[in-house]
């Protein structure tokens, strides 16, 4: 099966882009304070209201050196005044803790060593701790031997500094506008990439699952009334957002939102949410699934979007399983790869996209 898994996956790299990307290295753990815009220069002054968060300069993030990140665990330097804000706002709508059972089912494993060192203009510093078990989604900050229960919200964004290293709260307004009209909250932008689209999205047998991809998610993005099948064989500005909001309840164990920008000449043509580099699955704006926008179940759906009259697919048609399961295996000994490929259901070529991006995550 390695052998198989080897062959199948190296082949998908060309779709596997969208879902890697927001991945840059980060330079001396420091995230620089770029120009805000002006909603957020006004955001900022309301939010100086707040008096823990007023007059602060910088945040160091001392992530728990046991913990798994994903990534090389160092200390992050926060001086972006949007991110100071987002992080001070989400511990000031923190509440004492009264009832300990509320954590009491933390594992040992939890991240339990994370440190804030909160640095004031006038050079003033502050130290906060906070732990929190992502199998149970809770947890609490502790400020000077008093616990208190945060949304769970706001370690899941601490937890992404080390994933997104690079991020960008320099924001369109046209992009909040798009995304808080579905009560969706843009932190910042994680990444921007350069896309040609399929000249068509008929998939024939063998085929990269590139289109697979592109139907799947134009038809989420026709959700909201945004369909760019116009658009096919242009190259488009892809952005990906951080969304501080969870991903609907259906999709769970999934938790973390992104939501997926396309553009073409600065002009939004589609736009819908997708579940990170932890799965392939995604859903709406408006957070229907496909099912609820195209009225079938992936097995139905998928037929309007595959080529029956493709050579190979007709072949493979007329075979029964074991058939094509010998094909399968025989086109792994050879190394066929357009056959491994036609063999393997779209869907799973899909699953297989999402195991290759964790290997490489």
């Amino acid at each position: 099966m390695n052998k198989l898994c080897k062959s199948c996956l190296v082949l998908l790299l060309t779709a596997i882009m969208l879902f890697l990307a927001g991945c840059n290295t980060k330079e001396n753990g420091q995230i620089p304070s770029p120009q805000n815009t002006q909603e957020s220069k006004a955001e900022e002054k309301q939010s100086e209201t707040s008096g823990m968060t007023k007059g602060v300069a910088s945040i160091e993030f001392i992530p728990d050196p046991d913990g798994y990140y994903g990534n090389e665990v160092k200390p992050i330097t926060i001086t972006d005044k949007k991110m100071i804000r987002d992080i001070m706002f989400m511990i000031d709508k923190s509440k004492p803790l009264e009832d300990e059972s509320k954590i009491s089912k933390m594992r040992a494993t939890a991240y339990k060593n994370n440190k804030l060192i909160i640095t004031k203009t006038n050079g003033d510093k502050k130290e906060i701790t906070f732990a929190y078990d992502t199998l149970y989604e809770i947890g609490y900050i502790e400020d000077e031997g008093t616990k208190f229960e945060a949304d769970y919200s706001f370690f899941r964004y601490m937890a992404d500094l080390n994933e997104y290293t690079n991020p960008d709260t320099n924001v369109e307004r046209q992009i909040v506008k798009l995304f808080g009209g579905y009560t969706w909250t843009v932190d910042y932008r994680i990444n921007t990439l350069k896309e040609k689209l399929p000249d068509d999205l008929k998939h024939r047998a063998g085929e990269y699952p590139e289109k697979i991809y592109w139907a799947y998610v134009n038809e989420l993005s026709k959700g909201i009334g945004l369909d760019f099948s116009e658009y096919l064989g242009k190259e488009v500005e892809v952005e990906i957002y951080r969304l501080r909001d969870p991903l609907p309840n259906y999709m769970k164990p999934r938790i973390n939102a992104r939501g997926i920008v396309v553009k073409y000449d600065n002009e939004i043509i589609g736009a819908y949410i997708d579940a990170g580099r932890q799965d392939f699955m995604a859903c709406a704006l408006n957070r229907k699934r496909l099912k609820d926008i195209a009225g079938k179940e992936w097995n139905e759906w998928i037929e309007d979007y595959i080529d029956f009259e493709d050579e190979l697919e007709i072949r493979l048609s007329k075979m029964q399983p074991e058939d094509i399961v010998r094909e399968y295996f025989k086109a792994v000994d050879e190394r066929d790869e357009k056959i491994i490929r036609a063999c393997t259901t779209r869907e799973n070529q899909l699953k297989y996209l999402s195991i290759q991006r964790k290997r490489m995550g």
